[in-house]
Formats: structure tokens, sequence, C-alpha cells
């Protein structure tokens, strides 16, 4: 017979790591048996988002950009992260309009998802932007360099190599009727 799953207990935490783009830390852990778990480390993000933004032809407007932690240049929805105190669909939309300079007539609330819940602590927040209009040109920050393309939805999927952004799209497909 299995043992039931339960929560851990944190006896102890050293934070290794703590600026403005994460929190990395070091627990110690008690599992339900008794059994310690050292070191356990944990990455405590602010939540994300990720958009998939259609214009009024229903085709899709993706964003590519070079992403270091992979060593590649890819196509993938609109995201970033939630700043405190923003709702995640206001940061939808602000995002939306800083990567692409496109807005949305309408923006609908996907759902959520953990990012990663074996050792992150933050959620993104996905997004179907429809009615799209260019509107603005884009507003980057200096680190940014992000191209900004308008592609047919048919086959978009096989060319969002990043997991949650799949998954933005493959919750958009069912709002879509896909």
């Amino acid at each position: 017979m299995s043992a039931e799953p339960a929560p851990w207990k944190t006896v102890a935490r050293e934070t290794l790591v703590a600026d403005r783009w994460i929190r990395l830390h070091a627990d110690v852990c008690v599992n339900g048996s008794g059994v310690s778990i050292a070191p356990y480390y944990v990455l405590e993000y602010g939540d994300w988002i990720s958009v998939l933004a259609l214009d009024r032809n229903d085709d899709a407007i993706v964003v590519e950009e070079y992403r270091h932690g992979a060593g590649v240049v890819a196509v993938g929805t609109i995201g970033r992260g939630v700043e405190p105190g923003e709702s995640p669909e206001a940061a939808a939309r602000r995002e939306l309009l800083e990567e692409t300079g496109y807005a949305a007539d309408d923006l609908i609330d996907l759902g959520s998802t953990w990012a990663n819940f074996g050792n992150h602590t933050n959620r993104v927040h996905h997004f179907l932007a429809r009615g799209c209009a260019r509107v603005a040109e884009q507003s980057l920050d200096d680190s940014e360099s992000i191209g900004v393309h308008v592609l047919s939805l048919d086959g978009l999927g096989d060319l969002l190599p990043q997991s949650y952004h799949q998954l933005t799209w493959y919750k958009a497909r069912d709002q879509l009727g896909r």
C-alpha cells in the first residue's frame, strides 16, 4: 500500500539570492514520514502572464526574442511579469501594448497554472486577446529586443517551444472552438 502524501514542514530557510528578479531559498524540509530533505531549493518569483493575441482577421500576433536560459531565439506569446499591486489582466494589457504596440478589444481570462510547482512559487495567468489593432509603437526596456510577427493560427502550436506558451495556445484553442 502506498503512503498518503502530506505537506512538508519547512524547519529552516536560508535566502541565497534576493534581488528585483528572484529570491532563491535553500530550505530544510521534513516530509510526512519524518525524512529530512536538505537543501531543497525554492525559486520565488512574481506571477507571469501569457497572452495569445489575435488581430481582427484572427491571425496571431507573436513575439520573437532571445531567451538566455535556453540560449535560443524563439517565437512565443506575449508575456512578462505582473508588477506588484497590478492585476494579471492589467499586466496582460500593458505587456501587449509595450511588446507589440497592439491593444485588444476583448481580453479573455483563460485561467492560471503553476509555473513549476515543484520549486517555483509563482503562477502563469493565461489570456486570449481578441480584436487586436496596432495603436502605438513598441515601448521596450533597454534590455529588450523583440520582433513582432503576424502569423496564421494554422500550425502555430508547433512554433511555440516554451511549455506555458503552448498551454496558452491549447487553452485559447478551446475558447476558439478549434
